[in-house]
């Protein structure tokens, strides 16, 4: 055992974690160590090998007639006795086959004992035990576990052991460096394609409606109807749906009209409406029957003479399929439009998961999943054009999804993300969360977004420099108030009261208006006592009820200073009282010490040089733009920007569904007739993009990758100019119902 040797509790953990790409690596270069010989891969595309397509993590020695198999399945017997058979079909002649698995085989020299006497092979098991057993046998051995697995343990050096998934989830599979290219790259967002793919929807809700049978639906019918179907549409149905049912009443879609009943203000769709989307979903329902029917005759020309059956074969060929682009969409997306060879695309784990789920007797696994095999080769290798064109709108709608984020490695990705970043709340975002005291729950943006970013995990911290600037707001809105309004307060109307400056005197005669409040000094009470407005009691009320009522931590300015240039501070701060960007110097004194306080923390806390691909944990929050003027050179000195733009957390971590509605939504569109039509709407040059992202990533070696994926994961929380669909001033309700501009 060498000084660097390796906890054997943290290889267990660890295994208990890895994932199938990751541990193939592992093992491959941990068998390497331990017993010396070189390995082939077996499989790929054409070459006839092991298992062609599947790969199925069959290695062949350098020793004649010894084979390996890493994996991470659970059902060792059958995986062994599987395996052995395939060798044997495809001409080979296997002496010894080595298992090497990440689980515990209880018994395992028992287990190897029966399997060699019933095969005929010499069986030698290598399990997770076997693996910790002989971590520290050599260097080479202990370099094995923290090239592969030493990533999968990361989380546990935190505070609550929070689930840092690490490098090689997010960097084995393209999804995450493909899906922040693609956002980046593409900072007007997605507004046609939203735009289409709602108009869709709502027909699709409107299904069932008839005039002649009185059957109507209103606009709040419309919308459940959808999300309880497809919740990962609620960002754009939130922020859309009033004014896509306008257009879609005014003209028609296609053909397709939507009636509008002004009277029951109720929609429905007309006769010719529901006729021509009868005639799409036979178009699409055919497309399916005959994709189904081409794999059940080549299923019937396997199976002939055997005890299979054809069409059994045929459905489990079918669901495969459909879970492969759950566990590696982008992938086999690529793979299917593209024709190419692609030997990352892994589908044995997929077969045993399917035939675990299915009728089929234990004893007739091997039979099956033979045939299953057989027919997936020849669904990629020899598809005739009916399954071309079916598994073409999989693909297209599976991209479709994966633009719009329903894509769990996103959803996930974001989330981990999420639950290690360190906020400042800007002073903004704080009093126009006070703002919202008398609006609907349901339109509350500003206090949307911390209750759900505290329920993300996110770290929410008030700053004294803030809480200065939300005591300062509030005790200048009430002089302001005071001078210019309570004289001439019966006489405001709500053009007048919209042309103030002062976002709570605004929410003030909204309140007023619908009779929410009694008066001014009433209003402020909800925060504040009013007579202590103008001493440093009403400063520390302010605080306590921020604190209280969002859960935030409170942090001194003493914290900041400690860790900052106090002269660079100093610059800065006369920089913005020059350009008038703050009203004194003491406001200004606190905005530059926040933004060079980001920094100081990030250095203290070694995020520059973590590794994370989640990028930098600690940022100001806040909407502000002006102080980035006069910044440029702290930012280029420190390679990135401070500033997270609350519109990043709203439409990627906060209003995010999560993997399992997404998982249900991919499971209901990919094979269904609506499914196929979404993925219509997608445009070939979208889908040519996303693709094209795929193969920049198979070019990239996995530490080049992570260090992207955390470069682009900063720029993205960051871009001022990238258009979102839902933003912190609009959950478009907010807007049109309470008036707040």
């Amino acid at each position: 055992m060498t000084s660097e040797s390796v906890d054997q509790e943290l290889v267990a953990i660890a295994l208990d974690r890895v994932d199938g790409f990751a541990f193939e690596r592992f093992a491959s270069s941990f068998v390497s160590a331990i017993e010396g010989g070189g390995f082939t891969p077996l499989g790929g595309m054409h070459d006839g090998g092991a298992d062609g397509f599947f790969r199925e993590n069959i290695h062949e020695s350098s020793r004649a007639g010894s084979f390996y198999q890493f994996t991470i399945q659970k059902d060792h017997r059958s995986k062994i006795r599987g395996t052995v058979k395939r060798l044997r079909e495809f001409d080979r002649s296997p002496r010894a086959l080595y298992y090497v698995t990440s689980i515990d085989i209880p018994h395992s020299d028992a287990e190897e004992d029966l399997l060699t006497e019933e095969l005929g092979v010499v069986i030698r098991i290598r399990d997770r035990s076997y693996i910790s057993s002989h971590i520290n046998d050599s260097s080479a051995s202990i370099s094995a576990y923290n090239n592969n697995l030493s990533t999968y343990t990361k989380f546990l050096s935190k505070i609550g052991g929070s689930d840092d998934v690490g490098v090689s989830r997010h960097v084995s599979d393209p999804s995450v460096y493909v899906f922040l290219q693609h956002e980046i790259s593409n900072r007007l967002g997605e507004r046609k394609l939203v735009h289409s793919i709602m108009d869709t929807l709502i027909l699709w809700a409107l299904r069932d409606t008839d005039p002649d049978l009185g059957v109507f639906m209103g606009r709040d019918q419309i919308v459940k109807e959808i999300l309880n179907q497809f919740p990962w549409s609620r960002q754009f149905i939130s922020a859309e749906i009033d004014h896509r049912l306008s257009s879609l009443r005014a003209k028609s879609l296609d053909g397709r009209e939507v009636r509008w009943y002004s009277k029951k203000k109720k929609y429905c769709l007309p006769f010719e409406t529901r006729e021509i989307i009868r005639k799409e979903n036979i178009e699409e329902e055919t497309i399916r029957i005959r994709y189904i029917r081409s794999l059940e005759m080549v299923a019937s020309e396997i199976v002939r003479g055997g005890g299979c059956s054809g069409g059994l074969v045929a459905e489990l060929v079918d669901s495969v399929i459909l879970k492969a682009f759950e566990s590696q969409g982008l992938l086999l997306a690529n793979y299917i439009s593209r024709q190419e060879d692609d030997g990352q695309i892994v589908l044995s784990d997929i077969v045993e998961e399917v035939l675990d789920l299915s009728s089929v007797k234990p004893e007739d696994f091997p039979s099956y999943r033979l045939c299953v095999e057989r027919v997936l080769t020849s669904l990629f290798y020899n598809s005739s054009p009916d399954q071309r064109v079916y598994l073409q709108s999989l693909a297209k709608t599976y991209v479709l999804l994966f633009t719009l984020k329903a894509e769990p490695r996103i959803i996930e990705f974001f989330g981990n993300m999420g639950s290690n970043f360190n906020l400042f709340v800007g002073s903004d975002i704080l009093v126009k969360a006070i703002s919202e005291r008398y609006l609907d729950e349901a339109d509350q943006s500003a206090r949307l977004l911390l209750v759900a970013a505290k329920e993300c995990g996110m770290k929410l911290k008030l700053s004294e420099l803030v809480l200065d600037e939300v005591y300062t707001h509030i005790r200048n809105t009430n002089f302001e108030f005071v001078n210019f309004f309570s004289e001439i307060e019966p006489y405001v109307t709500r053009e007048i009261a919209r042309n103030s400056d002062k976002i709570l005197i605004r929410a003030y005669f909204y309140a007023k208006e619908r009779r929410l409040v009694g008066g001014w000094k009433s209003y402020l009470e909800q925060f504040i006592t009013y007579n202590n407005i103008a001493s440093q009691s009403g400063r520390e009320e302010i605080k306590r009820y921020l604190i209280s009522q969002y859960g935030l931590v409170f942090v001194e300015n003493d914290y900041f200073e400690s860790m900052v240039d106090l002269q660079k501070v100093g610059k800065l701060t006369d920089i913005l009282l020059a350009n008038g960007d703050k009203e004194n110097e003491k406001l200004a004194r606190n905005s530059a010490l926040l933004v060079h306080g980001i920094y100081g923390i990030r250095r203290r806390q070694n995020e520059q040089n973590s590794g994370s691909p989640f990028g930098f944990n600690t940022w100001w929050l806040t909407n502000q733009t002006r102080i980035q003027r006069h910044t440029f050179d702290l930012v280029r000195a420190n390679f990135a920007k401070y500033i997270m733009r609350p519109e990043f957390v709203l439409n990627f971590i906060a209003l995010a569904p999560s993997c399992k509605q997404v998982r249900e939504t991919q499971g209901r569109l990919l094979p269904s007739g609506l499914g196929m039509q979404l993925g219509h709407r997608l445009r070939d040059d979208v889908m040519k993009n996303v693709l094209g992202m795929v193969k920049q990533w198979k070019e990239l070696q996995p530490g080049r990758i992570n260090a992207l994926i955390s470069q682009l994961s900063d720029q993205l929380k960051s871009d001022q100019f990238k258009v979102y669909e839902v933003t912190i001033e609009s959950l478009n309700k907010l807007k049109r119902e309470s008036g707040i501009q």
